[in-house]
């Protein structure tokens, strides 16, 4: 068999036959680099899992084309999918779609509010704060931290809070 340069390399294992869902489900065990406490399943950036055989394709979104943390993620999703025995596993970045924040998950939407201080903003609306659950908030600066977060400050609790979307 040719290497390929997207494929992990693993021992095989006497195995159940494999399905989507349960790598998917393995995958929910792959934390973020960014956000140690939500997975890349919360995030939304598994785009799609294809299994044939005993080969798995997994298929990432990233949530910025120039998302420094690839290479982790996709080494993390080796590992995780080795573990569970696979050891013919393609991980690729598609780089030709978008990423958009209704493609998290209800947790990841609260878990960003509650432990980072970064609120989603849906159709173009701002949320309430997610410091103080109040509607105060005001966008300050479309730009923020990263390419894709803007700033805005809450009149109510008076904190500084991200904003994706």
């Amino acid at each position: 068999m040719v290497p390929r340069i997207n494929w992990c390399v693993g021992v095989t294992s006497a195995r159940t036959a494999v399905t989507p869902e349960m790598v998917r489900s393995a995958l929910k065990s792959v934390m973020d680099p960014e956000y140690g406490t939500l997975s890349i399943v919360d995030l939304g950036i598994v785009d799609d899992v294809a299994v044939d055989d005993d080969r798995v394709s997994v298929t990432l979104l990233p949530t910025m084309a120039g998302c420094p943390a690839r290479e982790v993620i996709k080494s993390d999703v080796c590992t995780a999918l080795q573990t569970q025995g696979l050891s013919d596993v393609e991980v690729v970045w598609r780089l030709d779609g978008s990423w958009v924040p209704s493609m998290l998950s209800p947790l990841a939407v609260d878990q960003l509010g509650r432990e980072f201080s970064i609120a989603i903003r849906r159709d173009g609306v701002l949320p309430a704060c997610p410091v103080c659950e109040q509607p105060s908030l005001r966008e300050v600066s479309p730009v923020g931290p990263t390419r894709c977060r803007a700033v805005a400050w809450c009149d109510a609790c008076r904190n500084v809070v991200e904003v994706v979307g």
